[in-house]
C-alpha cells in the first residue's frame, strides 16, 4: 500500500539549509494544534542553536492558528514547518476510544510517507514538553530495532497484556514518544501491517497496542528521562533534573481549566511564553461542562460556574434522550 496517496496536500513555512537538521513529527487536528504549539515554543527555547525540521501531519487546522506558525518561524528563522494534510477516508474504519481523536492513527503514516528523505525522526505526542537537549537523543543507538520508546507503567498494564496478548515478560512501550529508523521501519512494512491489524480488530488503545503487538520485540527500551509520564491527578513529585521530555499523560491535560496539579505551572510558564498564552479550551461533552464548573466555582466565580452547570445539565438530558 502506497500511504502517500492519503497527503493531499503540503505547506511549507520558513527553510533551513542544514541537511544534518534534527526532524520531529506530530500528528494533530486542529484541536491539538495549540498544546503542539506550546510543545514546539519549549523546544526552541532550550535548543536555540539547533536546526529543526518540523512535519505536522494534520486533518484540520485553523486560519488564525496557520498564521501563528508563520509568525512563530519568523521569530525562529532556525526552524522550518512542515504542514501534511491527511486524506482521514484511510481510517474510517478504524475505533476512536473517549478521549482520543482519529488523530491519534497519523503516527502510523509518518515513517512511511517521510522515507527516504529522512532516515531517523522523533514522534512526539503534542501533550508534550521539551525542557532538555534533543543532543540528548543522538547518544542513543538503535542496533538492530526499529525504534526506541519508553517503557509504559501502571497498575492497569499487566491486565492489558493479557487482554491483548502479549506475553507477560514483553514490555509493552508508550506510544507518545518515538525515536524512529525510518529504514527498519519501513523494511519491516510497519505502517501496511499495523494499518491491516487495526481494519480488522478494535484494539483499546488503538495504534499503540498495534505497535507493541507486531513490532514490540523489536523496540528498545530507552531511558524515562525521554518520556517522563505526569498523571496529572496523581503525580505531584518534582521532575528528576535530567528529564528532556514530559509527558502529560491520562485525560486531564494541563491546559483544562479544572486541572489543579502542582506540576501545572510547569506547563503554564512556556503557554504564557508562546503565541498561544490566549488557548482558550472548550470542553469536548457534557461531562467537561460539569468539570468546568467545579472549575469555575473554585476558582469563585460562581455565574460562570452556573452556566457550565446548566450546560452540564441540558446537554446531559439532550445525549441521554
Amino acid at each position: 500500500m502506497d500511504l502517500t496517496q492519503f497527503i493531499y496536500k503540503n505547506e511549507t513555512i520558513g527553510q533551513i539549509t542544514d541537511s544534518d537538521a534534527f526532524n520531529v513529527a506530530f500528528g494533530v487536528d486542529a484541536n491539538f494544534v495549540p498544546p503542539m504549539g506550546i510543545m514546539l515554543t519549549s523546544m526552541v527555547m532550550n535548543n536555540p542553536q539547533t536546526q529543526l525540521h518540523v512535519h505536522v501531519f494534520l486533518n484540520s487546522i485553523l486560519d488564525e492558528d496557520v498564521a501563528r506558525l508563520k509568525h512563530f518561524v519568523s521569530q525562529y528563522p532556525n526552524v522550518q514547518i512542515d504542514l501534511y494534510y491527511v486524506n482521514v477516508e484511510v481510517f474510517k474504519n478504524f475505533s476512536v476510544g473517549k478521549g482520543y481523536t482519529v488523530a491519534t492513527y497519523h503516527r502510523i503514516i509518518i515513517a512511511q510517507v517521510l522515507y527516504p528523505a529522512v532516515s531517523k525522526l522523533l514522534y512526539i505526542d503534542a501533550d508534550t514538553l521539551c525542557v532538555g537537549k534533543l543532543t540528548e537523543l543522538n547518544k542513543l543507538t538503535f542496533e538492530d530495532n526499529i525504534l526506541l520508546a519508553v517503557a509504559d507503567k501502571g497498575e492497569w498494564l499487566a491486565q492489558h497484556k493479557r487482554d491483548i496478548g502479549i506475553a507477560e515478560s514483553q514490555t509493552y512501550f508508550n506510544a507518545g514518544v518515538l525515536y524512529i529508523d525510518l529504514n527498519k521501519w519501513n523494511q519491516y512494512s510497519l505502517s501496511d501491517k499495523m494499518i491491516d491489524m487495526l481494519n480488522s480488530c478494535h484494539l483499546s488503545f488503538q495504534d499503540q497496542d498495534a505497535l507493541n503487538l507486531i513490532a514490540g520485540t523489536q523496540i528498545k527500551a530507552m531511558p524515562v528521562r525521554f518520556n517522563q509520564f505526569l498523571l496529572m491527578k496523581h503525580d505531584n513529585d518534582d521532575l528528576p533534573e535530567d528529564t528532556v521530555f514530559i509527558h502529560f499523560a491520562g485525560q486531564v491535560k494541563p491546559w483544562q481549566p479544572w486541572c489543579d496539579n502542582p506540576q501545572r505551572a510547569v506547563y503554564d510558564e512556556y503557554r504564557n511564553k508562546s503565541l498561544w498564552k490566549e488557548f482558550d479550551y472548550r470542553p469536548r461533552d457534557y461531562q467537561e461542562n460539569r468539570l468546568m464548573g467545579k472549575a469555575a466555582r473554585r476558582q469563585g466565580q460562581l455565574l460562570t460556574a452556573l452556566k457550565w452547570y446548566y450546560l452540564y445539565a441540558k446537554d446531559k438530558l439532550m445525549t441521554n434522550a
